[in-house]
């Protein structure tokens, strides 16, 4: 009776219901590398809000896994949802889940909705793959799945039932590395459902055996390791049990006989509906099915502390696909493993390849510094004027880049991790990186200090510059500066500051731009001969020896016209005696004759005339006027 319900529930898959598959987890680009979630797959788990169950089937590849699943659960119109090879080599990629639930009747006369997992086959060829890989594989399907399908093919002997034990302790390793990472793995263990592949039932008949002896003889071969003492404790010690019982709720082992006489029928699957096929195998597919719906139990957290607990241990708490999202996000995050076979490797360019991740992390540390140093620049720029509120916001930005600073040693690994390198000298690897990122650290740190304390210094010196009328700083500076021998004298005034002039919003139209490739020394001689100069000028070495100055005549002849002008790296002088002051005298009482003019004749511009002469010490109304005049 409970086959014929199961059976009149996936009756009705022949609609319109639009099954396809979708990839769940891509292959990773280095063999050993982590799975990769892909959000198609994820949608699908994020879709499901009433409880579900996950039927997965893995196993050695071209043993004919994603023929069963569509034969045994989507027989009809959608019995090919997952793709069926025709060659040698493997051809399902990650790992596949179906894009709708099926809605089956459990035992309780309940409706569970059902998805179903296709995997990529274990030892396949013709495609990138490692021991790793595959451990990985089996290990976050064993965690997603209510019910996993293990197919083979026949025979089975005693290198079978290594294997699948082989594949249990990777389970078994991936569980306790989630342990250790704090992350317990509250759930009912599953059940496991053996589907041996071309069986020929006269051996078992004649041998007097039914498919649960058979699967007892099986178990006998293989007995529990150290391992699953360690993390399943003491009832995996006994003698008599092998690890697999021991991570699955049940067990049972279903014989599926050859789907057709003709070679070319079963080697080309695909093309053949389930109508042309062996009635035996058909009905061992019902088989598969029954077997996998037995007390089927949604995916869930079991309310008790504990890892995989048995049914009558764990009180479930069934999960809706956004919260079995999380978990599984966390399951692949941490519970990677890495079977040691892959690390023997040849390190014959081991050096030369963590050279190159050496070079890497420096330019990338250097870069990640570069870039905190700029916002610690900006931030100090943005907040310099002196105020309780923005003291506070310096010391928060001071210690939003430090924190961002220490952070170099977790990106630094993540980063790691995605590279191939990582996969192929983990060990090696993981050190560099954490050595790198101490030292980056380190440099780092000098630096924000030094900037830091430019910025502060800067701060300081702006509002104390702004504070001075310029006559004053001029004449302050003039007796301050060295007495000129025969050369020319001229005297810094700011650091991070330049000639810049915003004349209205009408662009930079009072600086004069003189060249680049300067040193200091010939970028004042040649403002000195640039009679349209006024004493201001630039100069910043750090960009290509930039030269420029003030234009004479006008509000920025002291390169003061923009009090707010913030240039990191260029430094802002003064010259007290250019080698054409006389006609720099000329062009200045030139442009105020110009100006008088536009004002409205000589009786209109004494004022003005007089501002200007003194080279805008005025109040800064009247400077204003006169920049009026002139723009």
């Amino acid at each position: 009776l409970a086959l014929l319900e199961v059976g009149l529930a996936f009756g009705g898959l022949s609609g319109d219901q639009g099954w396809h598959a979708v990839p769940l987890f891509r292959k990773p680009a280095v063999s050993t590398g982590q799975l990769e979630l892909v959000e198609e797959g994820l949608n699908v788990l994020r879709a499901q809000t009433e409880p579900f169950a996950i039927v997965s089937a893995v196993g050695p590849t071209r043993t004919g896994k994603s023929s069963i699943l569509g034969r045994a659960f989507f027989r009809g119109e959608h019995e090919n949802i997952f793709e069926v090879g025709s060659g040698v080599t493997s051809h399902t990629g990650g790992v596949w889940i179906a894009s709708q639930p099926v809605e089956v009747k459990v035992a309780d006369g309940s409706t569970l909705r059902v998805l179903f997992i296709d995997t990529e086959g274990f030892s396949g060829v013709g495609g990138i793959t490692s021991k790793t890989y595959e451990a990985n594989l089996f290990g976050l399907v064993y965690l997603l799945s209510s019910v996993v399908i293990f197919n083979t093919m026949f025979p089975v002997d005693a290198s079978t039932v290594a294997s699948l034990n082989a594949h249990a302790s990777h389970a078994l390793s991936m569980l306790q590395a989630l342990t250790d990472s704090g992350q317990l793995v509250q759930k009912a263990k599953p059940r496991l459902v053996w589907s041996i592949q071309s069986f020929n039932i006269y051996n078992l008949h004649n041998s007097g055996m039914a498919a649960t002896d058979l699967l007892a003889a099986l178990r006998n071969a293989s007995r529990a390791s150290g391992a699953g003492i360690a993390v399943l404790g003491g009832e995996a010690a006994s003698s008599s049990t092998w690890l697999v019982e021991r991570l699955f709720e049940q067990q049972e082992l279903v014989t599926v006989r050859r789907p057709h006489a003709s070679d070319e029928v079963v080697a080309n699957l695909a093309k053949y509906n389930s109508t042309i096929l062996s009635a035996d195998y058909l009905h061992d597919a019902d088989q598969v099915r029954a077997a996998a719906m037995h007390d089927l139990k949604a995916v869930h957290r079991c309310k008790e502390a504990g890892t995989v607990l048995t049914l009558s241990e764990c009180t479930p708490q069934p999960l809706v696909g956004t919260d079995f999202v999380a978990q599984v996000s966390l399951w692949l995050k941490h519970g990677y493993i890495l079977d040691r076979s892959d690390l023997e490797l040849d390190t014959a360019d081991e050096a030369e390849t963590l050279n190159r991740l050496r070079e890497r992390n420096r330019k990338w540390f250097d870069e990640q510094c570069a870039t905190l140093n700029e916002e610690l620049r900006t931030k100090f720029y943005w907040y310099r004027e002196e105020s309780a509120d923005n003291a506070k916001l310096r010391d928060e930005a001071v210690a939003a880049v430090d924190k961002m600073m220490k952070g170099f040693h977790g990106a630094a690994l993540s980063r790691l991790v995605e590279s191939g390198v990582f996969w192929k000298f983990p060990g090696k690897g993981a050190m560099l990186v954490e050595a790198q990122a101490d030292q980056a650290m380190q440099r780092c740190k000098e630096t924000l200090d030094g900037t830091r304390r430019h910025m502060e210094g800067w701060t300081a010196s702006h509002r104390a510059t702004k504070a001075t009328p310029a006559q004053e700083l001029f004449e302050k500076l003039e007796a301050e500066a060295p007495k000129p021998s025969g050369g020319l004298s001229y005297k810094l005034v700011a650091e991070d500051s330049s000639c810049f002039s915003n004349a209205g919003g009408a662009g930079d139209i009072h600086r004069l731009h003189l060249g680049n490739g300067m040193t200091l020394e010939a970028c004042a001689e040649a403002v000195s001969k640039k009679c349209e100069c006024g004493r201001g000028f630039e100069h910043d070495k750090g960009n290509d020896g930039y030269c420029g100055c003030g234009m004479a005549g006008t509000p920025n002849t002291d390169c003061t016209e923009s009090d707010d002008d913030f240039s990191y790296g260029s430094a802002r002088y003064i010259m007290f005696n250019p080698a054409c002051l006389n006609q720099q005298s000329e062009a200045r009482k030139r442009a105020l004759e110009q100006a008088n003019a536009a004002a409205g004749g000589e009786d209109g511009g004494g004022a003005l005339a007089a501002a200007v002469v003194k080279d805008y010490d005025a109040p800064k109304k009247r400077r204003q006027v006169c920049f009026d005049v002139y723009d």
